[in-house]
């Protein structure tokens, strides 16, 4: 993989291409409408970061600031490319160092099957509470975890 960039998104078209990115590899495999991240939003102040390398989009993530000391992450998606190449742990690692400046000592997610074990590696761990069932995810065999990480101070 080229060299990587992570950044917070800088400008309107770079976050509808992180919006597209989304879709793309998260929601348009289980045939979900192109607009279902607009059914996912929180409150709280959002957090979107990018990934690029030579300067082309290749991975996001969102998250929201639940209170004034967490965090969750929402989202995270990579260009096929480019998973398992580091780049979601980039992604994370920047998140955390971040937010951890401005006070959060917790980040936590709802994670699918398919990348809890990503989030054990960076340090994340089951959390107490009953995770949600979607219908659209489960019958492709998509489950989630509660996962969160206390982040040092």
């Amino acid at each position: 993989m080229d060299k990587l960039t992570i950044a917070p998104v800088s400008s309107k078209t770079e976050s509808k291409e992180l919006d597209h990115l989304l879709w793309e590899v998260l929601w348009k495999p289980f045939g979900l409408s192109r607009n279902v991240r607009d059914s996912f939003k929180l409150d709280g102040e959002c957090v979107e970061l990018v990934a690029k390398a030579n300067g082309r989009l290749v991975g996001g993530l969102v998250a929201n600031w639940t209170t004034p000391s967490e965090v969750e992450i929402r989202h995270i998606a990579l260009k096929p490319e480019v998973q398992n190449q580091g780049a979601g742990r980039q992604l994370v690692t920047f998140l955390i160092s971040t937010v951890s400046r401005q006070g959060c000592f917790r980040i936590h997610t709802v994670a699918r099957n398919t990348s809890a074990g990503f989030f054990r590696k960076m340090g994340f761990k089951t959390a107490h509470g009953t995770p949600p069932e979607h219908s659209d995810f489960k019958k492709h065999g998509i489950t989630f975890e509660l996962m969160e990480r206390i982040v040092e101070q």
